[in-house]
């Protein structure tokens, strides 16, 4: 848009709002309209929310299991490391045994 388009815009609002008892009108008009829109927004704003916290709860289950799956790998390799070097069979040398 022009910036003249607007410039005469405003201009014929302002005339109008002028006129005796539009401006009055116009305010008792325009209220309804601007609740409903509001309440629209606010409407708006919950459903949106709700739908970011499920995403955002979905995106946690995730990383949860990932975080599960990485762990689990990492101890199956260490326990495939361990097993590769000879680690003490279970009943060896150390422990608790007494004399006597």
């Amino acid at each position: 848009m022009n910036r003249g388009f607007l410039l005469g815009a405003a201009a014929a609002v302002g005339a109008v709002m002028l006129v005796p008892g539009v401006a009055g009108a116009l305010g008792r008009a325009g209220r309804p309209i601007v609740r409903a829109g509001m309440r629209t927004g606010a409407t708006a704003y919950d459903e949106f929310r709700k739908a970011g916290a499920e995403a955002f709860e979905h995106m946690e289950d995730i990383v949860a299991e990932v975080r599960e799956e990485m762990a689990a790998e990492r101890d199956a390799a260490e326990a495939e490391s361990a097993g590769d070097t000879g680690a003490e069979a279970p009943g060896g040398s150390g422990g608790d045994a007494r004399s006597g």
